[in-house]
């Protein structure tokens, strides 16, 4: 016999012994049952291949859930030599087996069966268990070792040998040439190095525990219950080979359970951990009637293969068949090595429409010829998966585009798989990076599947810290490829903290992995964007500015195409976009990656892109009218005269300019021209070219009239008083001090040409260079101005400003102000308002320091002289007695020293 029906048999004689019939009956049933698990273990492992294609079928689809009928119908069909059934040495073994399924439902299932019957009970099984133990009914009754698999090292297996006494067990090793062996399954030991694998039917756990096969509860993942022995206890375990059960298989295809045809290829997981897009393609597959295809696409290392292989055996292993064939064909020329941290070659991928056709021909009519027609006119139900389509070149996709173009969605279904965001035709399926959550998760799970034997507790409680959990997030970016990898340095390095030090994302091998072909998943203006960014980040700061990135791929006036390529970038894990604003490159390998393509650009690339990368490199970071503003002044120091201004020109002409950066360069290029160049005349010009931008601008209209003044002659002077006039002529929406300012330009600017005139005319007559006849009239005319200008706009600024505390008003303002007030005083002397000339000069010297009146005493002094020509003294002389509050005022002002002011 074998160590676990040893042990059973213990239990057995001590229940015996104590004449415990009730208990005894349940072992009697175990150890039975036991028995045809054993058989049908032994007959699965020697015999399933061997069966034909019909009886393979009807086991495949029973095993799931077994009555002890079906169970013994299985060991029939299995039965291929005889060895249990038809040999008619065991014809009274063969009656008693066929027997049971009756006797088990009348007396344990079905009908009742009381302790008045137990011994009728007890005798049934003592009869079977009498022929097992007394006859040569197979070398599996012998006495044989039973052999649990724990290891695999180098040269050799090791693991434990039950001996059939039932208490024995030690420590086995097998040499590798024996044979091959699977860790963790049940062998049984015969003489002359002989195994027998059990497993999956057969559990060992250890010397006290061991389990026997009940029913498959998910085909999907083999997940099978177990009965433990002489215990009342169940388990369950995910058993691969239940997962995969297959009826047929010639090679190159395998019939499933349900009757589905697949071609055979290695799935490139373990065991598949979801990523959470499988139930969204096995609803397109099954409830999508508007599309024959689509396509699965995202960043490399997501779970894009992993799933879709997921999903063929879903379909293989569900009840109800959905595809006649399912078809998967990969495009893969290599593969990340996740235990390696390497890229390895693949060398059988498909390449070209012809592979495709031709695989598809082969696998269900057996002819591998390049012929559309019979798959075009399938009329069953397929299933064609193209994996890494991105891989194709770009004239084999629009071959292989058309092809799928012209399937039948009554027959056929397609689903591509790609990295290339540009590739996305067909119903859309995006598999993403994990959350931090997520990644968690799918670390515990996937060391679990790697390394059973690693310290779980261990990980669980390094998995407590926020900090490590953020560090996991952040060296893997939440992709699954990169977190298997981190689960197998942990187990190198014994603890999940040790193996966070490496930056698995950011080796060499990983970034070429993910990022060395993605320019070419482009499209042409992605590419000419991929090359651009390079120019606007640099590995100390890899942030830019998204205005400048649509400025310099000239992009401004067309969003839409700008927005379609920057999808494609940040779609692709290329940037981030930081906010609405700000745009960011995803990792400094990625950076590198740019300048090494920038630097051997081909002729795609549109070379106005680092012309006008030019126009903003000295303020890239920023926003693109501010750098192209900064640009163009400090070419003023170094730059000729003609490229300083295209450069200024350049943004005032821009539409997309804002207006104050045009104001500001208008301002800026002015003052280059005035103080630079000494060219008054082409900054007027310049001011009038733009006029009609900025005639309703105070600020425009102040620094145009500057301008003007500033001009050579006498009739610049009267167009810079002309163009203030007319703009306060509209009544413009103005503030204040606004107004102040202007109407403070205006008095001086009008007062100073008609005092001027003034003076010219009487230099004119005194030298006879003018009769007294032209000068009279001449006189009258300036005259009336110096009326007209007294009114306005010269009472109106004092009137705005009379019960204005002067102090309160910016600095800027007040100057303005005052000066106009100056003059204003000297256009009330000479209309003889000496009344108000004294009033304004009062309200200086009451409100302004002494550093701001001696232009007011000058005026004041003139008006007193005028007044009192009778006198000999000037009021400013110290031995004239003041007793006014207003002398008292002048005098100290007079008297202060000027250092002091």
């Amino acid at each position: 016999m074998n160590y676990i029906l040893s042990q059973v048999d213990k239990k057995i004689n001590f229940l015996k012994s104590v004449g415990q019939k009730s208990e005894l009956r349940v072992h009697y049933q175990s150890k039975f049952e036991f028995i045809l698990t054993y058989i049908l273990a032994y007959l699965w492992n020697k015999n399933l291949d061997r069966i034909g294609l019909n009886d393979t079928e009807y086991i495949v689809n029973s095993i799931l859930k077994p009555s002890i009928g079906t169970t013994v119908s299985i060991i029939r069909k299995l039965d291929v030599d005889n060895e249990f059934f038809g040999n008619k040495k065991l014809k009274v073994l063969n009656k008693f087996i066929d027997n049971y399924p009756n006797f088990r439902n009348e007396k344990i299932g079905h009908g009742f069966s009381f302790d008045d019957d137990i011994d009728n009970y007890l005798d049934f099984f003592d009869s079977f268990f009498e022929i097992i133990e007394s006859q040569n009914i197979n070398v599996i009754f012998e006495e044989v070792d039973l052999v649990k698999i724990t290891k695999e090292e180098i040269d050799v297996y090791r693991g434990i040998s039950y001996k059939p006494d039932g208490s024995t067990y030690l420590a086995w090793t097998c040499p590798k040439a024996i044979g091959e062996f699977n860790v963790d399954d049940v062998y049984i030991y015969l003489k002359s190095n002989c195994y027998i694998r059990i497993s999956p039917f057969v559990l060992i756990e250890n010397e006290s525990e061991f389990y026997s096969f009940c029913s498959i509860e998910e085909k999907l993942t083999g997940r099978t219950k177990y009965n433990k022995l002489l215990k009342t206890l169940f388990i369950t375990a995910d058993v691969p080979e239940f997962e995969k059960l297959s009826i047929s298989t010639d090679g190159t295809k395998r019939k499933s359970a349900n009757g589905t045809v697949v071609n055979l290829f290695e799935n490139n997981f373990k065991k598949y951990i979801d990523v959470g897009i499988t139930k969204r393609i096995t609803d397109f597959l099954e409830k999508n009637r508007s599309s024959v295809f689509a396509t699965i696409w995202g960043h490399g290392g997501v779970g894009k293969t992993a799933s879709i292989q997921r999903v063929c055996e879903i379909l293989c292993n569900q009840e109800r068949k959905l595809f006649d064939y399912i078809i998967f064909l990969s495009a893969k020329d290599r593969f990340y090595n996740y235990y390696q941290g390497k890229i390895n070659p693949i060398n059988d991928g498909i390449s070209s429409l012809e592979d495709i056709v031709s695989k598809i021909n082969k696998i269900i009519f057996d002819t591998p010829v390049f012929e559309l027609d019979p798959i075009v006119n399938y009329s069953g139900k397929l299933l064609i998966i193209i994996d890494d389509f991105e891989t194709f070149t770009k004239g084999e996709k629009s071959r292989i585009m058309s092809f799928i173009k012209k399937l039948d969605i009554n027959h056929h279904k397609v689903v591509l798989t790609t990295r290339a965001a540009t590739l996305i035709t067909g119903e859309e399926i995006q598999t993403k990076e994990l959350s931090e959550e997520e990644s968690i998760t799918f670390l515990r799970e996937a060391v679990k599947n790697e390394i059973p034997s690693f310290n779980i507790e261990q990980l669980q409680k390094e998995l407590k810290s926020v900090e490590t959990r953020k560090k996991v997030f952040e060296i893997t970016s939440g992709r699954p490829l990169f977190i298997l990898q981190l689960g197998i340095f942990a187990a190198q390095k014994g603890t999940l903290t040790d193996a966070l030090n490496i930056e698995i994302k950011s080796t060499k091998e990983a970034i070429n992995f993910l990022y060395d072909r993605i320019y070419d998943y482009l499209s042409n203006d992605a590419k000419n964007m991929f090359l651009a960014v390079s120019l606007l980040v640099d590995e100390n700061d890899l942030t830019g500015l998204l205005s400048n990135l649509k400025f310099i791929v000239s992009k401004e006036e067309k969003d839409e195409e700008f927005q379609s390529s920057l999808n494609e970038l940040v779609k692709l894990k290329i940037i981030v976009l930081e906010d609405k604003d700000l745009f960011k490159v995803y990792s400094p390998e990625i950076y590198k990656l740019m300048k090494a393509y920038y630097l051997n650009k081909g002729a795609e690339y549109d070379g106005n892109i680092t012309n006008r990368f030019n126009l903003i490199n000295s303020e890239k970071n920023s926003p693109t009218e501010v750098a192209l503003l900064e640009n163009a002044d400090a070419s003023r120091l170094l730059d000729t005269e003609s490229e300083v201004e295209n450069k200024y020109r350049y943004i005032l002409n821009r539409e997309k300019t804002p207006y104050h950066i045009k104001l500001t360069a208008l301002f800026n290029f002015a003052s280059y021209l005035i103080s630079h160049k000494n060219k008054i005349e082409k900054a007027i010009k310049l001011y009038q070219d733009y006029y009609q931008i900025f005639r309703k601008d105070s600020t425009y209209v102040q620094n145009f009239a500057t301008c003007y003044w500033a001009g050579p002659n006498k009739d610049s002077k009267y167009k810079a008083v002309k163009i203030i006039q007319d703009y306060l002529s509209v009544k413009p929406k103005i503030n204040q001090e606004t107004y102040l300012e202007l109407l403070g330009i205006l008095t001086t600017y009008k007062a100073i040409i008609v005092v001027s005139e003034r003076d010219e005319l009487k230099g004119k007559l005194k030298f006879g260079e003018i009769t007294k006849v032209n000068y009279n009239y001449l006189y009258k005319e300036q005259k009336e101005r110096l009326i007209e200008i007294f009114k306005f706009p010269g009472k109106s600024l004092y009137y705005k400003i009379k019960d204005i505390d002067l102090m309160t008003l910016s600095p800027s303002c007040r100057n303005y102000v005052l000066d106009g007030l100056t003059h204003f005083v000297e256009i009330a002397i000479r209309n003889n308002r000496m009344d108000i000339g004294r009033e304004v000069c009062k309200k200086i010297f009451d409100e302004m320091p002494y550093n701001y009146q001696d232009p007011f005493i000058f005026k004041y002094n003139k008006i007193e002289s005028i007044v009192n020509q009778d006198k000999s003294e000037s009021i400013i002389n110290d031995k004239l007695t003041i007793t006014s509050d207003l002398g008292l005022k002048l005098k100290a002002a007079l008297s202060t020293p000027k250092d002091s002011q």
